[in-house]
């Protein structure tokens, strides 16, 4: 007969896995909509000012003199507070690098041409005349075909804020996510992602005081003599010195 009910024997099989659906995308608005897509480039605006103001930080080699929550007194920094100190401090560089950081990243796959990546730098042409001077025109400053389609995975982030909220679209990024390989993107692309991860009171260039805390020039083996140095170059003009008639006198 059948066995009880509370010794029923249990169903061999393989194992069901449960399906989690992985989106890419905030959830916040409803798919599709021209809302989802304004937030997506929000984000990605707001990512590409981050890494803007690090390279114009990089750019600054007088940044560290004009932080104004840190003053220089008698060779040593002082920080008004220890929250203004510890602000300071980005991610650490090594979970940056290649070698131990991330090794994926939600990419999309651009198409672009050159036609219409410099399509908005030129003039809106009033006429077909007008267009095929423009192309003339990117014809004689590029030696590519205008019109060659180039197609390569970028970072989601990296997309064009001003283009997402034209079209008010999110059709370009794939969902469910895509995710791929850092090491093949472009070198402009990986250096955005990176520095987005620092805030604004961040640096993501170390100063030389941050990376050689204990320097002292005086214990510098290039350094200790560097005055010494500087007078025996052949640079620095030497003081000229008048010879003397007696020097030429034998009995003297």
């Amino acid at each position: 007969g059948d066995a009880p009910l509370g010794r029923r024997a249990p169903q061999i099989g393989a194992p069901v896995e449960p399906l989690h659906r992985v989106s890419g995308r905030t959830g916040n608005f409803p798919a599709g909509s021209p809302e989802e897509a304004f937030e997506q480039a929000t984000i990605n605006a707001e990512a590409q000012n981050r890494a803007l103001l690090q390279r114009c930080k990089m750019a600054d080699a007088e940044y560290h003199r004009t932080n104004p929550h840190v003053k220089l007194v008698h060779g040593y920094r002082e920080w008004e507070s220890l929250d203004s100190l510890f602000l300071t401090m980005g991610p650490n560089p090594l979970a940056m690098s290649e070698e131990v950081g991330p090794s994926v990243c939600r990419s999309y796959q651009e198409h672009q041409t050159l036609l219409k990546e410099l399509s908005k730098k030129l003039p809106n042409p009033k006429s077909p005349a007008d267009a095929q001077l423009n192309l003339e025109l990117i014809k004689m400053m590029s030696h590519e075909d205008p019109s060659h389609v180039s197609a390569a995975l970028r970072p989601v982030i990296c997309k064009d804020p001003e283009e997402i909220a034209e079209s008010q679209s999110m059709a370009w990024c794939p969902d469910p996510p895509i995710y791929a390989p850092i090491r093949n993107m472009h070198a402009e692309d990986k250096e955005t992602m990176r520095l987005a991860c620092y805030a604004p009171e961040q640096d993501a260039m170390l100063g030389f005081m941050d990376a050689n805390p204990n320097y002292k020039i005086s214990e510098d083996i290039w350094g200790a003599m560097d005055h010494y140095k500087s007078q025996r170059s052949m640079m620095v003009p030497k003081p000229v010195r008048s010879k003397r008639v007696k020097d030429d006198c034998i009995m003297a």
